[in-house]
């Protein structure tokens, strides 16, 4: 990603990078020593699985003053959501530096969450090992994500925040299949019906920072697969330093600037593309929040409504795809770290 004189390889690519060295990059005009670096830097793994009855969330983010981690269960049909959260920070918490070869592991309180990267291999194996606490049964088992670079064409965005001061994103929607025991209970994951969405990031936030986002997946009346990443963020110029994009059977297609618009995170949200191909509206069904407030110096103002969408999605030559009742996320976060 980054060169040995300091540039920066900025731009949208075909591959995620097998070296994600983003602390060689200056961060500032002067430079900063390694140390500043990897404490400004925020980095995160995250996984959505959508099955045609639940929703499985899960992240491990490392910002360096702290370590977060979360896992849960949304029912889609009862309407009910089981969640584990921690934080932690030192050896409790670990990004994996690139997701060729590498893993990301959180550790603490009976809460064990593992991502093991083998892009190599076409594959990421999650395991989940939560003991019950109070009236949340435990949780164990295993979820592989099958991200085969020949048959699915990843996002893969590095943008200017400043000319020192990349953000790096690795994004993809595959099939994911496992089994997960929640208390007695068995959940089976078949790959033909359950999707993943995975968001890898590694970015030097500025102090005051934001993003809206939106992505979901799905199946057309026709049965092709489709899925959508939309973003704003603080990157100024976004009509092509964006995230934005869908994909038709696993085949990418990016899109120019994304604008939403809600009055309540509950609330509908109306999401569209500058360049007409992307019209959506976004119905939430609940949502995971989070504050954090350290000393009034560090904050996170976290908003993760989950529910479905409906709209249109258009292709490169003028074809339409009907998004009809996509389960999928949207989020409005608004940091000070």
């Amino acid at each position: 990603m980054v060169e040995k004189d300091g540039s920066i390889n900025f731009g949208t690519f075909r591959v995620p990078f097998h070296d994600a060295n983003i602390l060689d990059a200056p961060l500032y005009a002067t430079g900063a020593p390694r140390f500043w670096k990897n404490f400004r830097l925020k980095e995160w793994q995250h996984f959505g699985i959508v099955t045609p009855a639940h929703y499985i969330g899960m992240v491990i983010f490392d910002a360096k003053f702290t370590g977060i981690s979360f896992f849960y269960i949304y029912d889609r049909q009862e309407n009910t959501r089981i969640e584990y959260s921690l934080q932690a920070s030192g050896k409790s918490v670990r990004v994996a530096r690139e997701v060729y070869h590498d893993r990301c592991l959180f550790e603490a309180g009976g809460y064990r969450l593992s991502f093991e990267n083998n892009l190599n291999e076409g594959f990421h194996r999650i395991t989940v090992d939560i003991a019950a606490k109070q009236e949340k049964p435990a949780v164990r088992g295993e979820i592989i994500v099958h991200e085969d670079l020949i048959r699915f064409e990843p996002l893969v965005q590095v943008s200017p925040v400043t000319r020192c001061r990349p953000f790096y994103t690795h994004k993809t929607a595959v099939p994911a299949s496992g089994r997960i025991m929640v208390g007695t209970r068995e959940m089976v994951l078949e790959g033909k019906d359950c999707i993943a969405l995975l968001d890898e990031q590694k970015t030097f936030y500025p102090y005051v920072s934001f993003w809206k986002w939106a992505t979901a997946a799905g199946y057309t009346d026709d049965g092709r697969f489709v899925a959508f990443n939309l973003c704003r963020n603080m990157i100024e110029d976004d009509a092509d330093a964006n995230e934005n994009c869908f994909w038709l059977d696993g085949k990418i297609s990016c899109l120019k600037e994304a604008r939403f618009a809600f009055d309540d995170p509950l609330l509908p949200w109306k999401v569209k593309t500058a360049d007409g191909r992307a019209d959506l509206t976004f119905r939430p069904a609940g949502e995971r929040a989070e504050s954090i407030s350290i000393a009034r110096v560090i904050r996170s103002d976290f908003r993760q409504p989950f529910g479905l969408y409906n709209g249109v999605l258009t292709g490169e030559r003028g074809e339409l795809y009907q998004v009809k009742d996509f389960f999928g996320l949207a989020e409005h976060h608004v940091t000070r770290y």
